[in-house]
């Protein structure tokens, strides 16, 4: 049996923090120390001996708990995964997730082993790996070309919704992310095996679906998208000839 976690938070700006040091809020995204978890989600999926596997879906938000619990619920989230999945989660989340479980004195030794870099085999960070191939982009972009829905709705509405305390629309939010991920993940590291990554989604959408009414946020990920076609009329790339 192995367990995979993917993991994704959602922050505002500490103000007081910022006003501390002196930072004033910009168009830029505010360094990581300046930030305040306001959500986050843990999406597992563990793999069983007969070859099935099991999903659940997690979030913890301001809505149902403090920032310090938001914290240690990450940290049980992960603490007997096999892997953990992020989208620059060693420059951001683990990060970020360390420096407030220091502010809230939150005991977490396994967020802390994951910020590990040299304890290979625990921790994926997708955005680290694209990037030793290509430029940076983002979990959007990374996810456009198959399909995968991301990002429903503008980074920018994360404060907005906190504002009007719109908790289950922020962790819907959060949960497509974490979902994303993890997929995203299984398109990018099955590449010599053809057609693996899209049954991984077929069975996730099966899930998503008979799991519907306690996972509203997850729905459109029952829509598995599918490999593009030729378009050409006259010819398939098959019948091109070297």
């Amino acid at each position: 049996m192995m367990k995979a976690v993917a993991i994704d938070i959602e922050t505002v700006l500490d103000r007081e923090a910022a006003e501390r040091c002196g930072y004033t809020p910009c168009d830029d995204f505010a360094p990581f120390p300046l930030h305040t978890i306001v959500c986050a989600s843990a999406f597992s999926v563990t793999s069983m001996a007969d070859g099935h596997c099991l999903y659940a879906i997690e979030s913890f938000s301001l809505g149902n708990r403090s920032e310090r619990g938001i914290i240690a619920s990450v940290e049980e989230a992960v603490s007997d995964a096999s892997m953990v999945y992020t989208f620059n989660g060693c420059r951001f989340d683990l990060p970020v997730l360390v420096t407030r479980a220091a502010v809230h004195e939150v005991h977490v030794p396994r967020l802390i082993d994951l910020q590990n870099r040299s304890r290979v085999g625990r921790h994926l960070d997708l955005f680290d790996q694209i990037k030793r191939d290509a430029a940076p982009v983002s979990l959007t972009h990374l996810c456009a070309p198959f399909g995968i829905p991301v990002k429903q709705v503008s980074t920018a509405r994360v404060s907005e919704l906190v504002a009007s305390q719109e908790w289950g629309a922020l962790e819907h939010y959060c949960e497509s992310d974490a979902v994303g991920c993890w997929l995203a993940a299984q398109f990018w590291n099955s590449v010599q095996e053809p057609g693996f990554a899209r049954q991984m989604w077929h069975d996730l959408a099966g899930w998503v679906v008979a799991n519907a009414d306690e996972n509203p946020g997850l729905l459109p990920f029952a829509a598995v998208s599918e490999p593009p076609r030729a378009a050409s009329q006259t010819g398939s790339v098959d019948d091109i000839y070297f």
